[in-house]
């Protein structure tokens, strides 16, 4: 077994996405393995570096170089922040991040490596409960993690780790979980990416590295915790430069075994369906990364293109946007009202906007198709299109109103769908992403898809729109729906966007 064993990459997606329904129901009838994990983790005996309270209420460029402590404070905060905190008896889930989480359960943890500028040199875990710093090792890596990486880090002004800790899903979800953590991890990632930019600071992103030497490096086991994503800051003023493979790792790095706060023991086991996607999707050599391109799903040929406006994309203010992303009530009953064309081509021209990363050379879009299906859109006819980041514009698939279609393809009507003004979907060729990059596919297509669901859920919220993540859907029933089986897509992301009706609940903001 192993990353090639394509197999298991298959059999995890028909269980979790294609029979994701029935594995749902079963891991819902299971009693929890012991308590909850704590929503927070807070490494104990480890110095902090308590990070600035003063948080701007806008994100803006600010004099270029290093992250000091003060941008650093604002990238930490705005990209996994705990943002909001629920009271009233509808706050069911009372812990809120700037990203969508399923049951707010946040399994994604960051760490950070930073050069040293306002502090030391080392690997620091960020406390979101504490907006601070924990040093957990100590020192220069750059040389290390670059290795990890496959990249040299020459010019990078820290690089954000984003590992998943798996625990905090799969004591509810068991062998769904791993689905959830890869869809987490990729809008956390969309999130920094979004404010590194605004920051002025252009972000570079890995899917493919050592994994049990970055776990080494960052005191996990790698059944416990694992890297999922990092991503490379530079000033945004540097040229951009290929990537060039370091020499051949060393084995120098020490052990790290760091006590943090968990309730649930120090041990437990893992589902067998979680394990064989965890455990077979790892690389250990330089030689496993590759250099294949992971190209977007090619639009249909001859059909007829409605484009979007020729004019840039309309700013908005990123701070205010994140403060205010939500995911609508727990029961999304929305108020159906009609939305205006130039927030609709907002939200879907900013989805698939391109990115660094090292599934592709230079600069490319997330390699996964966006379906848009139109509800209630002012001047548009209600339908199915697929959008078309070549041409800017979106391809008719399916004239006519699906919304009652697609709520009957909801196993558990917690969504009201027919007074939503959108539904996209996001879609991805898992066959041949596979092909390219083994069972590490499952975790890069969810991971991408995440990039483009956080965009999509900022630029709603930038304009008083809550956008729901939701995977309560029959794959099979949506994929026939949207036309996707014919060209061999399966679908991992359903996102509604409408007006959120008020709930019984209030969200008080955290600020520091």
């Amino acid at each position: 077994m192993g990353n090639q064993d394509l197999q298991i990459g298959e059999r995890y997606l028909r269980r979790t996405v294609y029979e994701a329904a029935d594995l749902f129901a079963e891991a819902m009838r299971q009693e929890p393995a012991g308590p909850d994990p704590l929503p927070f983790k807070v490494y104990r005996q480890v110095p902090r570096r308590k990070l600035p309270e003063a948080i701007p209420e806008e994100i803006g460029t600010d004099a270029q170089g290093d992250l000091t402590d003060r941008r650093l404070s604002t990238l930490l905060y705005y990209t996994y922040g705990f943002s909001r905190w629920d009271v009233g008896p509808g706050a069911v889930w009372p812990y809120h991040r700037t990203v969508p989480s399923a049951r707010c359960y946040f399994p994604t943890e960051l760490y950070l490596w930073l050069p040293g500028s306002d502090g030391p040199a080392g690997i620091y875990h960020y406390d979101a409960l504490h907006h601070a710093l924990a040093l957990i090792r100590p020192g220069d890596f750059r040389a290390e993690l670059a290795r990890i990486l496959g990249a040299g880090l020459d010019g990078a002004r820290g690089v954000l780790l984003l590992s998943s800790l798996f625990w905090k899903n799969a004591f509810k979800y068991r062998g769904y979980a791993y689905r959830l953590c890869a869809q987490e991890a990729g809008m956390v990632l969309g999130n920094a990416l979004l404010v590194a930019d605004r920051l002025g600071l252009r972000g570079e992103a890995s899917y493919r590295f050592l994994d049990r030497r970055a776990g080494r490096l960052l005191g996990f086991p790698c059944s416990e915790e694992q890297l999922f994503a990092a991503l490379a800051l530079y000033p945004d003023t540097d040229p951009a430069s290929e990537r060039t493979r370091p020499g051949p790792a060393e084995d120098d790095i020490p052990d790290l075994a760091l006590p943090y706060v968990r309730p649930e023991g120090p041990s437990h086991a893992h589902d067998p369906l979680f394990r064989s996607i965890a455990d077979n999707c790892l690389l250990d050599d330089e030689d496993q990364f590759g250099a294949v391109p992971s190209a977007a799903p090619a639009c249909a040929e001859g059909a007829t293109e409605l484009a979007m406006p020729r004019e840039r994309l309309p700013a908005f203010e990123l701070g205010p946007a994140l403060r205010a992303r939500d995911s609508g009530n727990v029961l999304f009953h929305p108020v159906a009202r009609t939305l205006p064309i130039s927030v609709f081509w907002e939200i879907v021209g900013s989805a698939t906007v391109p990115y660094r990363s090292d599934l592709r050379a230079g600069t490319g879009v997330p390699g996964v198709s966006l379906d848009v299906v139109v509800l209630d859109v002012e001047g548009l006819a209600a339908g199915i299109y697929r959008f078309c980041p070549d041409h800017a514009g979106l391809h008719p698939v399916r004239e006519g109103n699906v919304a009652r279609q697609l709520q009957g393809a909801l196993p558990v009507p917690n969504i009201n769908l027919l007074s939503s003004a959108v539904v996209l979907y996001l879609s991805a060729d898992y066959p041949a992403a596979s092909r390219a990059f083994g069972n590490r596919a499952y975790r890069m297509v969810n991971i991408e898809a995440g990039i483009v669901a956080q965009r999509i859920c900022v630029r709603s919220a930038a304009r008083g729109l809550s956008a729901r993540v939701h995977n309560g859907y029959d794959a099979e029933g949506v994929a026939s729906i949207l036309g996707l089986a014919d060209a061999g897509l399966t679908p991992f992301f359903q996102i509604a966007v409408a007006h959120n009706r008020p709930g019984v609940q209030v969200g008080l903001p955290i600020t520091y």
